[in-house]
């Protein structure tokens, strides 16, 4: 049997000499969403052979099939979702191009986004806002607070310019640019008036009896609570709510006598309204804290003139001594 030959690399500039067109990257993303030919074909105004053609060509392009043909319609493989992931990036830049040449335009100023997990948010992340607004009050700021996986992911799709997270694992580290900021410290919020409010210390095991609200498994969150249980020798408490809602929190916090667990930025927030209050420290316990975060953009993706600006405002606030020498 002949062997069969690997396919020849990829040279960096293969979409220029295989004449990469925009509607390839279109067809692409219409079938990535809509995963039927015809379908696809339609939303973008072609015929089914016209797409098929097109589909036909960028496969050759690859030197690989990219969908997996199926019953019912397609599916994309390993290479069709790679290549899927660049092309929705392209198509967004393009997308966002209109917006910040209309800003330019009609000065004002154009537009940014950036994700944060919770603490960042409720701290830096709403200083740099308010600032902006002050010096660029037509620029459009949108702000998503979210895991850090959602957040890394939508950084990699185009959606967010920065974020403050962590790098999750199995993430491409070589593609991001990352200054860490630090640690974030976490601490036990109840109502005001909690029964176990007022004495200096408590020990862990007078808490088992409430009703813990707490991140879903898997969180960075919820491990930092079940190693606190474990090192202390004790069972999780009974009564659990797993939910990752910050308003479902809240109002179950409001109505009893439940415990969750909150950044410290966070609790400073709720208990300066006088409805929440913290718990005194746990009995033989360090401050509970959950590992660092950091400002983290794409490598090879330049900064709009917006995104600029932000990060600009956002350094002195996350790094007072100058920006971290780490970078991944």
């Amino acid at each position: 049997m002949p062997k069969r030959l690997a396919p020849r690399p990829l040279t960096a500039d293969w979409f220029v000499r295989s004449r990469l067109k925009l509607r390839h990257l279109q067809l692409l993303s219409a079938l990535g969403e809509l995963r039927n030919l015809n379908r696809a074909a339609q939303s973008l105004g072609l015929t089914q052979p016209a797409a098929s053609r097109l589909l036909a060509e960028l496969e050759r392009m690859v030197g690989a099939p990219v969908f997996e043909r199926r019953p019912r319609g397609v599916e994309p493989n390993e290479i069709g979702l790679l290549l899927l992931r660049h092309a929705s990036v392209v198509l967004l830049e393009l997308r966002q191009a209109a917006t910040e040449l209309n800003g330019l335009r009609s000065g004002s100023g154009g537009a940014v986004a950036i994700g944060a997990v919770t603490a960042p948010a409720v701290e830096c992340v709403a200083q740099a806002v308010e600032s902006l607004q002050e010096t660029h009050p037509g620029l459009r700021i949108t702000v998503e607070v979210e895991t850090s996986a959602q957040l890394i992911d939508r950084l990699f799709k185009g959606r967010l310019d920065l974020v403050l997270a962590r790098v999750p694992p199995g993430v491409q580290v070589s593609a991001l640019e990352y200054r860490e900021v630090g640690e974030e410290a976490l601490c036990l919020l109840v109502r005001a008036g909690h029964p176990l409010l007022g004495a200096p210390e408590i020990g862990l095991e007078a808490l088992l009896p409430f009703t813990w609200l707490l991140e879903p498994p898997g969180s960075l969150l919820r491990h930092a609570v079940d190693m606190l249980f474990a090192r202390q020798g004790l069972p999780m408490p009974v009564r659990i709510v797993d939910t990752a809602s910050i308003l479902l929190n809240l109002t179950l916090l409001g109505r009893g006598d439940a415990i969750c667990v909150v950044s410290e930025p966070a609790a400073a927030m709720l208990e300066a309204q006088g409805q929440f209050r913290r718990l005194p420290p746990l009995r033989g316990e360090a401050a509970l804290s959950v590992a660092p975060y950091g400002l983290i953009r794409l490598r090879e993706r330049p900064l709009s003139p917006a995104a600029q600006r932000l990060q600009d405002v956002l350094e002195p606030l996350l790094f007072p001594g100058g920006p971290a020498a780490g970078h991944t």
